[in-house]
């Protein structure tokens, strides 16, 4: 096996390790559905940490029998950690940066309600200038943005019937949202949480035919698979999972399909 697939392959389970990672730091509640999600996912990086250690062995065996090579073998590999040191430092200090801008947005938000939202606070001044228009009537004042923030915040913190109710909300005041796509995908993710299967498969398969291309496709694919094979349909479900491994391969959603799929034997 040549350098470049052995690159190939350790850079890949990192990259899955990093995306569990942030996955797991982005639920901000876990729970009973959060766990078995989460031991998939471990389950599938750790077939390939396997496939890795059984490189590394016949990579060891080569550097034994072609003694003519050796240097320049050992040489490669020294070269090979460098630069899976370098690629685990950089992940790092992008799981630090992303992090630093979602608590950013939670504080921005939870500043907002506190100075403005809460009950009994004073409210924001209106302020009027001769040179502003009125509003338009039948035009809503909503700000969009902190309206998904906020309903993002409750997914974060577990609250799935109130986001639920929040990205609804905010789906129907801001219909040309860039972000609207994905709020259908997170009202999918909270009735899942909530076991409420049935709902989330209607939310899923809405989803995915209104946005045919939409950036959430194969994580939408994977849960409207487990939701049908948590109702008991089992032949759905395998439907499901072989479309999101056709359509989306190299996906951490398609192995995660892969293993469903045995389990549906």
């Amino acid at each position: 096996m040549n350098m470049l697939t052995r690159d190939k392959i350790s850079v890949t389970a990192i990259l899955l390790m990093a995306v569990l990672f942030l996955g797991t730091i982005l639920s901000g509640c876990a729970t009973p559905r959060h766990i078995e999600e989460l031991r998939a996912e471990i389950k599938v990086v750790q077939r390939q940490n396997q496939q890795t250690a059984t490189t590394l062995t016949s990579l060891d065996t080569l550097v034994v029998q072609e003694s003519d090579n050796n240097r320049k073998l050992r040489a490669d590999v020294s070269l090979t950690v460098d630069q899976l040191e370098e690629q685990i430092a950089t992940l790092q200090e992008s799981y630090q940066d992303m992090l630093q801008k979602i608590d950013a947005i939670y504080r921005a938000v939870h500043e907002r309600h506190v100075l403005y939202g809460s009950p009994g606070s004073q409210q924001e001044p209106s302020i009027q200038t001769p040179t502003e228009p009125p509003e338009a009537p039948g035009v809503s004042s909503i700000d969009c943005s902190a309206s998904y923030d906020d309903a993002f915040i409750m997914v974060r913190q577990g609250e799935y019937e109130k986001a639920i109710e929040a990205f609804q909300t905010f789906i129907q005041n801001c219909e040309k949202h860039e972000l609207v796509e994905n709020a259908h995908y997170w009202i999918g993710e909270s009735y899942y949480s909530l076991e409420r299967f049935d709902d989330a498969v209607g939310e899923f398969e809405f989803l995915l035919k209104t946005y045919k291309s939409s950036v959430n496709a194969s994580r939408a694919l994977y849960k409207l698979g487990r939701s049908k094979q948590e109702l008991g349909k089992k032949a759905e479900a395998k439907a499901a999972f072989k479309k999101l491994i056709e359509e989306h391969d190299g996906t951490l959603e398609a192995e995660q399909a892969r293993e469903r799929l045995k389990e549906l034997k």
